[in-house]
């Protein structure tokens, strides 16, 4: 094993580029607490800076650990820049990552969609391109990976970092942004206009990670879990900014601080609204919702409230709607873990698919991670929160019949933002409940 895995990582030199292998350790387990393991490489005679021309084009694993889904694994650049690898993926029989590679062009497709041992190539989590922004590579490198979830083990075997000319072919290339507004343009042909966001779920996800557990599973018990990724296909980013006013309910606090209630103080945001005049960018903002700091693990960074809302249906006589449970409101950190690419059709919204060459302004906007203080979704990117993350699923009612329902997922239940089209903002599929033995007995 050992043999194998180290001429798969070297093998990559014949190509001309530089690759720098490290071997990792053991990944401590969840006991209440999350810890993140640090898994370091000092990268050293890297000649150029990282960019779109030449940068990080590859990083590959190798994990044996008893429950995979139970990790979340990062790699931060020496600059600070943090990027999300691979997020609770596999099922919860899967042990391995067997030489994993992760690019922006994986041949075998976004990683949470793939299959395990995960040998090959994938599209990570999170977007690589955003390490190649100047930074000067050499320095130290690191791989997080934090465990999710108690009573099971396993270690980092290797890893590597793989650098390259054209590193991430598939990245929205720079065009229209408020330095160069020229590239930009209106819905309506004009150069005069509001550049609004357009949210939507992209229905392929949540198709491919849909999942009903019994009301004896020891983990989900009774729950209907899927996933839910929200795009935007408008020609404006989604942007959201907190002005520092932080409130424990009515009452004005300093900062980010538990409240006495126990919940984190809340943070009134703005949305940032760009307009396009005469070739020119300005932008006005818009009092939004709120955001908080949440601690649940896997997290440990800022969410903005009331998201979206999930809900199962039934249809009745002359098909009417009855909800048959629905949940909380869920918050969701805003950010870029993917692009619309074009590769596949992923990206499809009520029979639409939207790539670079139909989505105005493509790439404008730029958000890698969740800040309390800025956040948001660039045009064209989506963001991902996987069936095994907090909050997906619905509770079912333990007298539920078996038979055909309807799930329902709503983006931005509240209406707090302003967007180009509410029409699209909820999104529904099917779903067949089976499950036996429904009152636990």
């Amino acid at each position: 094993m050992k043999l194998f895995v180290f001429l798969f990582f070297f093998l990559p030199f014949c190509s001309f580029s530089q690759v720098i292998f490290s071997q990792g350790g053991a990944i401590t387990d969840f006991n209440g607490i999350v810890r993140t393991d640090t898994f370091r490489v000092q990268v050293n005679n890297v000649k150029e800076n990282l960019s779109p021309t030449f940068g990080l084009s590859k990083v590959c694993i190798n994990i044996y650990h008893e429950k995979i889904s139970d990790l979340k694994i990062e790699i931060l650049a020496p600059d600070g820049t943090r990027v999300w690898l691979t997020n609770r993926n596999g099922d919860e029989s899967a042990t391995l990552y067997f030489n994993t590679c992760f690019a922006s062009n994986g041949f075998s497709g976004f990683v949470h969609q793939g299959k395990y041992p995960f040998t090959g190539e994938y599209i990570p989590d999170g977007r690589l391109e955003f390490i190649n922004n100047g930074q000067n590579p050499n320095g130290e490198w690191k791989i997080l990976i934090a465990d999710l979830r108690e009573g099971n083990t396993g270690s980092l075997n290797y890893f590597s970092l793989q650098f390259e000319k054209d590193p991430n072919p598939n990245s929205a290339q720079s065009g229209c942004s408020e330095t160069n507004p020229a590239a930009c343009k209106c819905p309506d042909g004009t150069f005069d206009c509001v550049l609004l966001p357009d949210l939507a779920i992209l229905e392929r996800f949540t198709q491919s990670q849909i999942k009903e557990y019994a009301f004896d599973d020891k983990e989900y018990p009774g729950q209907l879990r899927f996933a839910a990724t929200i795009a935007n296909i408008g020609s404006g980013p989604i942007e959201v900014s907190g002005n520092n006013q932080w409130f424990c309910g009515d009452q004005k606090v300093e900062g980010s601080i538990v409240c006495p209630n126990g919940e984190y103080s809340r943070q009134k945001l703005t949305q940032k609204v760009y307009e396009l005049h005469n070739q020119k960018i300005t932008s006005t903002l818009v009092e939004a919702g709120s955001n908080y700091y949440d601690s649940k693990p896997g997290h440990n960074h800022f969410h903005v409230d009331s998201w979206v809302e999930f809900r199962l249906l039934k249809k009745t006589f002359f098909n009417k709607r009855k909800i048959i449970c629905e949940g909380t409101k869920v918050s969701y950190c805003l950010f870029d873990n993917g692009i619309c690419n074009g590769v596949d059709s992923l990206c499809k919204v009520q029979g639409q698919v939207y790539t670079s060459q139909n989505l105005l302004n493509y790439g404008f906007g730029s958000f890698a991670d969740c800040k309390s203080g800025n956040q948001g979704i660039s045009v064209g990117g989506y963001d991902t929160y996987g069936m095994l993350y907090e909050g997906q699923y619905l509770d079912l009612p333990k007298n539920l019949k078996n038979g055909v329902y309807t799930l329902e997922i709503e983006i931005d239940p509240e209406k707090k933002y302003k967007e180009s089209n509410r029409k699209n903002n909820t999104y529904s599929q099917e779903v067949t409940i089976s499950k036996q033995n429904r009152n636990g007995h």
